[in-house]
């Protein structure tokens, strides 16, 4: 599965779980539509307070609401602790 369509499922899974669209996830975080959009779609990745913001907002961890970062994250750090 391709990181943008998982991090798409994820998130409209929550929005589907909390019956909130694009936009009343906006509205409550302070951002506009289109950023929500563009994370959602893996075509941005949010700033750490943002992320912070989402996961809180959906009662979730940030490693699961953007699984795809988390796994990057995992290997970048993997990598580093292999050169030590």
């Amino acid at each position: 599965m391709a990181v943008n369509t998982l991090r798409r499922n994820r998130i409209q899974a929550l929005r589907k779980r909390y019956g909130v669209s694009q936009r009343e996830v906006a509205l409550a975080l302070g951002v506009s539509e289109s950023q929500i959009r563009f994370i959602e779609s893996g075509r941005v990745n949010p700033s750490a307070e943002l992320l912070f913001k989402m996961a809180r907002y959906f009662n979730t961890s940030p490693e699961e609401l953007l699984p795809d970062l988390a796994v990057k994250a995992k290997h970048e750090i993997e990598a580093c602790q292999q050169t030590l």
